[in-house]
């Protein structure tokens, strides 16, 4: 038996060029052994060939001699070449990966030959007898593989047909209308590609489909269990696995499987399946072409379901064609998705399903300490991070590179990281979609901004404690299982009007690191039925994805007391109402609930509400702070102003106080020449504020 020789793709595809010209050279032979009345064939023949021919009588013997020896030379030369094949060259790697049948890989062969070869298109022009028509039709391939035998060019028109590998798995293209024997087929640009050694991703679908890269296994922070689960999941037997794996996005199950593909020396292709089902009349030819990418590299095909890809957008008709597609590629495929995609598993029966978590509080730390350059940042920020935003290993590298390209760019030689680098880039990760439904608020103020009695600044402190130390209590301490839901951080900020508690929102989104949204209730809140809790579900889940602060301003009115159902506009806004109660307990993320009137929430709310937080008018000392306090440093201040009269005289609280403030800045801007501000413009300023807010001037 020969030894394999043909590893290279030019040695391989010469040999290849060389069988199929023992395919010409038999199809010469039956040609010319036929009978030529009917195709019009006028070849130079003897007497006595054409009184043969008048007679109508068979080949002779020399015409059924020359075919035989053709069919043994055919024969010897294909027995001959696959002998020679490494299992790595090209045609071998074709007809493995897309398990191919001895026929079935004759055809390819013979399709590539008039691809690779100028002289082979000439040959194959000369067979076909027509020198205008650039590819062969399925007629002349069946007699050209399957010679001068009806049973043999039977199944090359079986292997031909569009159920078939050759056609399933687009490793030739069959076009033009009619019969099939009349339709042209020539063999696909990346089947071609791929047997001239030539390693790119087709064109046709390089916009959705790229090979991923090969993670290092180590790089994975996963709990061992879960490893284990998916790499059995992938390791599926005699059949190509078909693996689901669900959970939020960033919890890094593409990274996973493909670590795993790597670690067992697979390459793995990845994909994006909502752009594959955009369009609805290729999606055959683009899961076959997926599919086939992956074969040709012995590669696992992973597909990204997308966040929006969901039972709404795929109809059954459609889920139930491209199950049938996704159960017939001949490779291992493993779908990522966001939720567990119902619409699908009915028709795909073998699909195993495993869901992936995000990574816990102690593997996000890791994945920091992974990310950033070794001593960069201290552990204790590094903790709070990883507390504060529950990314994946992906969503971390990323921040990670940008905290340090920040800090970099601050000071090239001391490239320590700071918390702000870290929060600041942690924030950029997020993409809000909350414009049209929330206002966003900038962030700010500090503890030394706030004049509050220490009471509520204790209160306030315990907020903050909460959030910062959640992950912890609910993961390293055990308090998920004592707490199966309502494990958010929750507020309810009540006091009179312009006693800071649009300031603490600030504060509190400021500290914790998250972007201020304050609801707009005027968008949220539609007198259609259902639209007010359609509003709200996207509210929260926005806000889930992006880490916001939900700020409810005025949330007595969307927060109101249920009441007895007396119409149906009762039942309705109870509707509401309990939607809400629901949604509340379910949400993980933080919400603060600012009100006047805290008499008017619902007492469900406030039972659920972890935290609830009494602002008070602020007394003479105070409100002394307070006025101080207004002033930005630049501001230029009499020497004499009498604090403690302002103070004494006007019961404001802080919102007031500052827009006198503003109002006596105002005064003495516009005097002429300008002057620093006085207890004159202070008092009168704040005389006019009060008899704004309907108090009784006195003096």
């Amino acid at each position: 038996m020969t030894s394999p020789s043909l590893a290279t793709p030019g040695d391989a595809l010469r040999a290849a060029v060389d069988v199929a010209r023992t395919f010409v050279e038999r199809y010469l032979a039956i040609r010319a052994g036929r009978e030529v009345k009917a195709r019009g064939l006028r070849p130079h023949v003897g007497a006595a060939e054409v009184v043969r021919l008048l007679r109508g009588e068979a080949p002779g013997d020399d015409a059924r001699a020359a075919i035989a020896d053709a069919d043994r030379r055919c024969s010897r030369a294909w027995a001959e070449f696959r002998a020679a094949l490494a299992p790595a060259s090209p045609p071998a790697v074709l007809a493995s990966a897309l398990h191919l049948s001895d026929l079935e890989l004759q055809i390819a062969v013979a399709l590539a030959a008039v691809e690779a070869d100028a002289d082979m298109e000439r040959v194959y022009a000369f067979a076909w007898d027509d020198y205008s028509r650039k590819r062969p039709e399925v007629g002349f391939v069946a007699t050209l593989v399957g010679g001068d035998d009806p049973a043999a060019r039977d199944r090359v028109l079986r292997a031909l047909e569009p159920d078939q590998p050759l056609r399933r798995h687009r490793v030739v293209l069959v076009s033009g209308d009619g019969s099939l024997l009349l339709r042209s087929v020539r063999l696909a640009d990346r089947v071609v590609a791929h047997l001239l050694g030539h390693d790119l991703v087709d064109d046709a679908i390089s916009g959705f489909c790229r090979v991923a890269p090969a993670p290092a296994l180590a790089d994975v922070v996963a709990e061992p269990a879960l490893i284990d689960r998916v790499r059995r999941g992938l390791d599926a037997g005699d059949r190509p696995a078909r693996l689901l794996l669900y959970g939020p996005d960033g919890a890094g199950k593409a990274f996973l499987v493909e670590a795993l593909a790597a670690d067992a020396g697979r390459a793995a292709v990845r994909a994006d399946l909502e752009a594959m089902v955009a369009d609805r009349d290729r999606i055959a030819d683009r899961v076959a072409a997926c599919g086939r990418e992956a074969a040709l590299r012995g590669a696992l095909l992973v597909l990204d379901a997308g966040p929006d890809l969901d039972a709404a957008r795929l109809p059954r008709p459609l889920a139930e064609r491209l199950g049938d597609l996704l159960g017939a590629l001949p490779v291992p495929v493993a779908l990522c998705a966001a939720a567990r995609p119902s619409w699908l598993i009915p028709y795909l029966p073998s699909l195993v399903e495993i869901e992936v978590p995000l990574p816990t509080f102690r593997q996000r730390i890791a994945l920091w300490r992974r990310a950033l350059p070794a001593g960069a940042a201290s552990d204790a920020d590094l903790e709070l991070v990883a507390g504060r935003y529950a990314f994946g290993g992906g969503a971390i590298a990323r921040a990670a590179h940008r905290a340090a390209t920040a800090a970099w760019l601050r000071d090239p030689a001391h490239r320590g990281i700071t918390l702000d680098d870290l929060g600041e880039a942690a924030r950029l990760m997020f993409s809000h979609r909350l414009g049209d439904v929330a206002q966003r608020i900038p962030a700010g103020f500090t503890w030394d901004d706030l004049v509050l009695p220490e009471e509520t600044l204790e209160q306030l402190r315990d907020v903050v404690r909460f959030a910062r130390q959640r992950p912890f209590l609910l993961e390293e301490w055990g308090f998920a299982r004592k707490l199966p839901y309502g494990r958010g951080v929750s507020a309810i900020l009540a006091g009179p009007p312009g006693t800071g508690k649009t300031m603490v929102a600030q504060l509190l989104a400021h500290e914790l690191g998250y972007d201020l949204f304050r609801i707009d209730l005027s968008q949220v809140v539609n007198k259609y039925i259902g639209e007010t809790e359609k509003n709200l579900a996207r509210i929260f889940a926005e806000a889930e994805s992006s880490h916001a602060v939900l700020f409810f301003d005025e949330a007595d009115a969307l927060f109101a007391k249920r009441t007895d159902v007396r119409s149906s506009n009762d039942r309705y806004a109870n509707l509401e109402v309990n939607y809400l109660l629901q949604r509340m307990e379910t949400y993980d993320g933080v919400t603060l609930l600012a009100t006047n009137l805290e008499q008017g929430l619902d007492e469900a709310f406030k039972r659920r509400v972890r935290f609830a937080v009494q602002f008070d008018l602020p007394d003479v000392a105070e409100r002394e702070r307070l006025w101080r306090s207004m002033f930005p440093p630049e501001t230029p201040l009499a020497p004499d102003i009498d604090w403690h009269l302002l103070a004494d005289s006007f019961e404001m609280a802080g919102g007031y106080i500052k827009k006198a403030v503003l109002r006596a800045a105002l005064a003495a801007a516009e005097a002429r020449p300008r002057r620093p501000i006085g207890t004159a413009e202070l008092l009168a300023a704040a005389r006019s504020e009060y008899r704004e807010m309907g108090r009784i001037v006195s003096g």
